[in-house]
């Protein structure tokens, strides 16, 4: 119940950041709208069809609503939202976070080795940002210096680590979230970026 939640929390969070993403751009409300869901099932969905899985939300379509939900109440009050700054890049480490622990859980429960687990926690959670920048005409976070992924794949082992070690998924959900959230929204607020040395310049 507390994955499912989760989801669902990451799912709308995430279909916020695609309307966002456009507001400032010449979009109707049917493509903003349109976006902000891609971008809600977008990583989640290509976990799936890679571990050739029922895809989740033809399973259970709620998942659809609530991203449509959150899209379009986001389209409405997006004018109010961007007065924020730098809410977007909050809101994308949120829902990455979330939907991290998730899709590690639900692949180790498929049986699959840990490092599929964990490498299917990372792309569902930037999957999904991806293919919004992509679609928005953004610039990726991942096609940059910024600490985007890293806290994401430190967290997704993080969880394998602590569930491993305390059989409580609850718990380990709990620490990762902070852990993640703690060191992306660190390096968003002291601008932080990856050193030279691991960088192509």
């Amino acid at each position: 119940m507390l994955l499912y939640l989760q989801e669902m929390v990451g799912t709308a969070v995430f279909a916020i950041t695609g309307v966002l993403a456009v507001r400032k751009v010449d979009v109707d409300i049917f493509g903003a709208v349109v976006l902000g869901v891609i971008t809600a099932i977008g990583g989640g969905t290509i976990r799936d069809l890679l571990l050739d899985v029922p895809i989740f939300w033809i399973a259970d379509f709620n998942y659809v609503w609530v991203a449509l939900t959150a899209a379009l109440v986001t389209f409405f009050l997006a004018s109010r939202l961007q007065k924020q700054a730098g809410l977007l890049l909050y809101l994308d480490g949120l829902a990455g976070a979330l939907f991290a622990i998730v899709a590690t859980e639900k692949v180790l429960g498929l049986h699959y080795a840990v490092p599929v687990a964990v490498t299917m926690g990372v792309l569902t959670s930037i999957g999904g940002g991806i293919v919004r920048d992509a679609l928005a005409g953004r610039v990726s976070l991942l096609m940059s210096r910024e600490i985007y992924a890293t806290p994401i794949l430190l967290g997704c082992v993080l969880y394998v680590l602590v569930r491993d070690a305390i059989p409580s998924i609850w718990i380990s959900g709990w620490v990762t979230l902070v852990f993640i959230c703690s060191f992306r929204f660190v390096a968003i607020y002291k601008h932080l970026q990856m050193p030279g040395i691991f960088s192509t310049k």
